[in-house]
């Protein structure tokens, strides 16, 4: 005999106030049922719209990449880790307070080395605005309903909270936070629709990105649909900006419907998760952390070959230093993380972190 799926997480969320348990909404509505591949393609859908500007690509990628070739996979794996401990444990934590002072910190190392690119008040909005209404607009692009109006008030109030505590460079406060969830929307659409310059090193980060996610999870033979996935979901203006050639029309039709029905048929029929992310990274033991670590080193090992080989020679780009550059990844050549650098890249992965 059928049973109904196990469905709590929807009805707690029903039977809280927005305005005084937002934390607990945000947590709710995301930190349960997220995987590897769903975290890692968040990552990807996020992160190139981060670094449209000039000043954002050249902070990232440098003069050869970085940690974005150099430790693919471990970037994605620290920043998975920092994002759900703050989802988790919310803005008013000391945990999570202490991971955003790692990013200060960060920040302020490369604002060091790159003057002035890390005191862009819109930026630091931006990425705060973005990741609220993420799962709205991608659930929008899907073919699915947005989320809530309750998980859109929370959301709302969770970012503002959190946007307290990132500071400019030279430890200015943010300001300028929207006033609603739709004041978030429309701030990030105006921001999306400023015309902007087309970095070279912005092609390579968004490029950098998108591989990791389709090598990781895509088959060789497949990595033309992982792209093609990737710039289905995307937004059209960050291709433009970072001249990433947009998805075929039939893909851009198709697979962002495949995705919604995948996320359909986990909500109509499949119980809710009575773990969270941030939960079952908690109750690894060290025999898993280890395979979680040596998994990610391996991976990060292969990588920088492959999409120098991949990237360095694209005929649109001929005459970029940066993508000649990639050259030196084909005798392995790599660089150095400065060991002040991963002593606060540490801090920042927090509690839940298996990366380094």
């Amino acid at each position: 005999m059928s049973t109904q799926p196990n469905k709590w997480i929807q009805a707690e969320i029903e039977s809280l106030d927005p305005h005084k348990d937002y934390v607990r909404i945000w947590q709710l509505g995301s930190c349960y049922g997220a995987d590897d591949f769903m975290q890692n393609l968040i990552y990807a859908l996020t992160f190139p719209n981060f670094v449209v500007t000039e000043w954002g690509s050249t902070a990232v990628w440098r003069e050869d990449g970085g940690k974005v070739v150099e430790r693919a996979n471990s970037r994605v794996e620290q920043t998975q880790n920092a994002n759900a401990l703050w989802w988790w444990y919310g803005p008013h934590d000391e945990r999570t307070r202490k991971s955003v002072d790692g990013i200060n910190k960060l920040h302020a190392y490369w604002a060091g080395k790159y003057p002035g690119t890390f005191s862009y008040n819109e930026d630091y909005i931006y990425v705060c605005a973005f990741t609220a209404v993420t799962m709205h607009r991608l659930r929008l692009r899907m073919g699915l309903p947005g989320i809530s109006e309750k998980e859109q008030i929370a959301a709302h109030k969770f970012w503002g909270e959190m946007s307290k505590l990132f500071t400019a460079e030279g430890g200015v406060a943010l300001h300028g936070y929207p006033e609603s969830f739709d004041g978030l929307i429309q701030f990030c659409e105006t921001v999306e629709a400023t015309p902007r310059p087309k970095p070279e090193r912005g092609n390579l980060i968004a490029s950098a990105i998108y591989e990791q996610f389709v090598v990781r999870f895509f088959p060789k033979q497949m990595h033309w649909l992982g792209h093609q996935l990737l710039r289905s979901l995307s937004l059209p203006t960050t291709l433009e900006t970072m001249q990433i050639d947009p998805p075929l029309p039939m893909a851009a039709d198709v697979l962002p419907k495949l995705m919604g029905l995948v996320f359909w048929h986990q909500a109509t029929f499949e119980d809710d998760p009575s773990r969270s992310y941030v939960e079952e990274r908690e109750a690894m033991d060290a025999g898993q952390r280890q395979a979680v670590r040596e998994s990610i080193h391996e991976r990060d090992k292969a990588f920088p070959a492959h999409f120098a080989a991949t990237y360095k020679d694209d005929a649109r780009f001929a005459g970029c230093p940066f993508h000649a550059a990639l050259k030196r990844y084909d005798s392995h050549e790599t660089s150095t993380v400065p060991e002040d650098v991963q002593r606060i890249e540490a801090v920042v992965a927090g509690n839940v972190g298996v990366a380094n």
